[in-house]
């Protein structure tokens, strides 16, 4: 009867300190979660916004397509659309966050974005960008600025995406 219960205690210690020393190898489950943003539902958001004719013009099509030219794009459109008061308040802010979407480049101030001529221009090139972007992947809200050469602002900033 003794050789019983002090096999069942002994295994029990071991049950017991198997157990707590897996506990001690697991991450914390219960910290806080961070927070995503859907670039892609993002673009789509800004393309549903924007009315217009489409883009014909070929080249620019073409300077818009190129995965190498979208930061410098996307650079481009948030400087040109200050020129724009009417663009709405929720596209400039969208724009704001693509700006965390799109990985920044060595090159992107040698490269030679797109322009606008117009306001009209503007919304019917900016339409055709966001509706290429079908490949951003999820970026948290929280993230430090990538700074490039041609920020819009001059100092380092959090930018909450």
């Amino acid at each position: 009867m003794v050789l019983v219960s002090s096999t069942t205690s002994i295994l029990s210690l071991l049950l017991l300190l198997l157990k707590l020393f897996h506990q001690g190898l697991q991450a914390p489950t219960n910290g806080p979660l961070t927070s995503m943003w859907n670039c892609n539902s993002i673009a789509m958001e800004i393309r549903d916004k924007l009315s217009g004719p489409e883009l014909t013009d070929m080249e620019d099509k073409s300077n818009l397509v190129k995965e190498t030219y979208r930061r410098a794009n996307l650079l481009q459109f948030l400087k040109s659309q200050k020129k724009y008061p009417q663009v709405e308040a929720s596209i400039k802010s969208n724009l704001q966050i693509l700006k965390c979407c799109l990985p920044a480049s060595a090159n992107d101030s040698r490269l030679s974005p797109v322009g606008h001529d117009n306001p009209d221009d503007f919304q019917k090139k900016l339409r055709f960008f966001v509706s290429q972007l079908k490949d951003l992947q999820p970026v948290p809200k929280s993230r430090p600025s990538q700074p490039t050469s041609d920020s819009i602002t001059s100092h380092p900033e959090t930018l909450e995406c």
